[in-house]
């Protein structure tokens, strides 16, 4: 199912609270260190406290290869005595919204859902933790509210984000004995495997590239393998757009693959290895869109990437665009991108000012910190691509400014200077 939006309060280096309302392309912008991470992970922060089996909030045990040292490293200035608030709102079919706040309490060394809101099926369930934290044998004591019922105390267990509803007593409609699930949230980091020269044909059949990359080669020997190579046919059209007259192949090396490429017409074949490190940085992002496009089970899943421009010359950075536009339109997949590329924004806006996408089908933001307060803003796209509200002045205004600096030296230098 979509998600729609994250919320954010007093989490991190977000202070006050912030509502991100996702689309089925939403880019982050912002510079170093401004916060931009924070926000593009949040997602697979709050999805580990589905479909856990933890006591805790959030099993952050599942956050490899982005782990944390513990709940105050998730609170505002890394209070030892504090709490934060994550909510998320999903559409499509059993869509839901939850908004879960956390308390950590230094002395027990442990962390609360101290108060959850939770609405779905025409339904709300209200829970705030009393203001003892008392621990009975039946779990923690919450002020429930159901609609149509009084206010009652009840003893509520959870596991993760989410009451065990039966050893709770906490009414919940027949269609909804399944609690609510974010489904799949998938992350590809900004450091990316390098190739090896060989790797092994895998068991089974993989499905995700991996946090940094490091399925695709199996993905693409198993293609070779056991199917027609559809997939690596369809990774080299897209491949096209960005490295034009190359082309990948998986060929046999004993027991082993090696991962080559090719030109039409030449017998030459280059190891990926010895490539540059942008094809390789950029491969993962093929075969991911390229497997949605070919095996997708009708499962929408979040793509998170970090810097999908990294090593790429920048007339990638706009044929990266069309793919993800294009991927999102027809898989349903949804994307969430972190990036500093004003070529890969800039084709983006073009694309919507060409008639070929609504302006809904892409999301700006852009994050600044001051005084160590980072906030969100959303900026305005009409359907000319034109950025509106929310766009800081000056932004991505470098190269202008660079260009004016080196017009007024050549003048000065050459005698014209004023």
């Amino acid at each position: 199912m979509p998600l729609r939006k994250i919320v954010l309060e007093n989490y991190r280096c977000f202070r006050d609270r912030q509502e991100v309302e996702l689309a089925p392309v939403t880019v982050v912008l912002g510079k170093n260190n401004s916060g931009k991470s924070v926000l593009t992970r949040a997602p697979l922060v709050i999805a580990t406290g589905f479909d856990t089996s933890s006591t805790a909030p959030l099993d952050l045990d599942r956050l490899h290869p982005l782990p944390v040292d513990g709940f105050p490293d998730l609170i505002f200035e890394q209070s030892t005595h504090g709490r934060f608030t994550l909510g998320v709102e999903t559409g499509g079919p059993g869509e839901f919204k939850l908004e879960a706040t956390i308390r950590y309490v230094d002395e027990d060394r442990s962390a609360y859902v101290s108060s959850l809101q939770l609405a779905a099926a025409g339904r709300l369930l209200d829970l705030r933790l009393q203001p003892s934290i008392e621990l009975t044998e039946q779990g923690l004591l919450y002020e429930v509210r159901e609609p149509g019922g009084e206010p009652a105390i009840r003893a509520v267990t959870f596991r993760g984000l989410l009451p065990r509803a039966r050893e709770s007593g906490i009414g919940w409609p027949p269609a909804l004995r399944n609690w609510p699930s974010l489904g799949p949230i998938r992350f590809l980091s900004a450091y990316r495997d390098r190739p090896e020269r060989q790797h092994r044909l895998p068991f089974g059949t993989p499905r995700e590239v991996g946090e940094q990359g490091q399925g695709v080669y199996g993905i693409l020997a198993d293609d070779q393998a056991r199917r027609s190579g559809e997939l690596i046919d369809r990774v080299n059209e897209l491949l096209a757009t960005i490295v034009p007259d190359w082309r990948i192949e998986e060929i046999p090396a004993g027991p082993l693959w090696s991962t080559v490429l090719t030109r039409p017409g030449s017998s030459v074949r280059v190891n990926l290895a010895d490539a540059g490190t942008g094809l390789a940085q950029v491969l993962p992002v093929l075969v991911q869109c390229a497997l949605d496009e070919l095996r997708g089970d009708g499962v929408k899943p979040l793509q998170i990437v970090e810097e999908p421009e990294m090593h790429l010359h920048p007339g990638a950075h706009a044929a990266l665009a069309n793919l993800y536009l294009e991927t999102a339109r027809t898989t349903g997949t949804q994307f969430l991108i972190e990036t500093h590329s004003e070529t890969l924004l800039l084709r983006l806006r073009r694309l919507i000012a060409e008639g070929k996408y609504q302006p809904d089908m892409v999301a700006v933001y852009v994050v600044e910190q001051r005084d160590g307060v980072s906030t969100v803003q959303r900026v305005a796209i009409d359907e000319l691509g034109n950025l509106g509200a929310g766009w800081p002045e000056g932004y991505f205004s470098q190269d202008y400014d660079e260009a004016r600096a080196l017009a007024s030296a050549q003048l000065s230098r050459s005698g014209y200077g004023s």
